[in-house]
C-alpha cells in the first residue's frame, strides 16, 4: 500500500526526464549526480507508470537511501540506475518502457518553506540505451 505523507513529514519529487529533455526508459542506463536537499532521512527509486517499484528478481538493490548510500568527499551522490551491474551506488532496473524516478525527502526544512520551486536536486545525465 502506499501511505501519503504531510507537508510536515516528507516531501516526494518525480522525474520522467533526464537532463537532455528525453523521457526516461528502462532499456537505459543512468547517472544522477548532485546534493540531495538537506533531510534527516531520503529514498530514491525508479518507478513504473503506476507509481509502483520496479520490481527486480530480488537479488538486487530496488531503492536506495540516505543510510546506506555512498557519498562523494563533497556530500554529493552519484548512483547509476540501469539494467547492468556498476561500481558503487547501483540500482537495478528490469523490463522496457517508460519511467520515472522518485525522490524522497523525509524531515526536510523544505516541507516548511515556501518555496519548493527553487530546490536544487541532482541531474540526472544519460549514459546509454540498448534500443
Amino acid at each position: 500500500g502506499r501511505l501519503a505523507l504531510g507537508r510536515a513529514e516528507g516531501l516526494s519529487f518525480t522525474a520522467q526526464r533526464d537532463a537532455g529533455g528525453d523521457p526516461l526508459l528502462r532499456e537505459c542506463a543512468y547517472r544522477i549526480e548532485g546534493s540531495v536537499p538537506s533531510a534527516r532521512f531520503w529514498t530514491l527509486h525508479a518507478a513504473d507508470a503506476d507509481g509502483n517499484p520496479i520490481a527486480t528478481d530480488g537479488l538486487r538493490a530496488v531503492a536506495l537511501d540516505s543510510y546506506e548510500a555512498v557519498r562523494n568527499a563533497d556530500s554529493s551522490i552519484s548512483v547509476t540506475i540501469g539494467p547492468r551491474p556498476a561500481p558503487g551506488n547501483w540500482l537495478a532496473l528490469s523490463g522496457s518502457g517508460s519511467m520515472f524516478f522518485v525522490l524522497t525527502l523525509y524531515d526536510t526544512t523544505i516541507a516548511t518553506s515556501t518555496e519548493v520551486a527553487g530546490v536544487g536536486l541532482p541531474q540526472i545525465l544519460k549514459a546509454g540505451c540498448d534500443v
